[in-house]
């Protein structure tokens, strides 16, 4: 689960971690929608993204190391650029319109806990 400490509201049941070479590759190019199996996809030591080759606007966090809130975008475009900050070290990407339901804010703790199954991306 991926929630917002600061806030207590949930931002993702299922989150995955897009951990080897393909799976930051790939991210969520030519996806109309989040799989069935995730609905957040995090990249760890990361501080920039594209949305080419995307096919849905997604909502976008930078965590520091300590996993707090540097950086909102909501509502990211396909074919656009996103860039943290100098602190960034980790991007969330979410569905559309989590940011605003969730209230979520620079400042904000947020604590991610990966099961076995919430791990695995395809």
């Amino acid at each position: 689960m991926l929630r917002n400490i600061t806030r207590n509201t949930l931002l993702s049941r299922s989150p995955a971690r897009a951990a080897g070479f393909w799976q930051r590759f790939m991210g969520l190019m030519g996806k109309k929608d989040f799989p069935e199996h995730y609905d957040c996809l995090v990249f760890e030591k990361c501080n920039s993204i594209h949305c080419f080759f995307m096919r849905m606007t997604i909502d976008v966090i930078f965590t520091d190391k300590e996993n707090k809130v540097v950086k909102c975008i909501s509502e990211l475009k396909p074919w656009h650029l996103a860039f943290g900050t100098l602190r960034s070290c980790n991007c969330i990407e979410l569905p559309s319109g989590t940011l605003k339901k969730s209230g979520t804010l620079p400042g904000d703790r947020l604590g991610i806990n990966f099961t076995e199954k919430e791990e695995k991306y395809q």
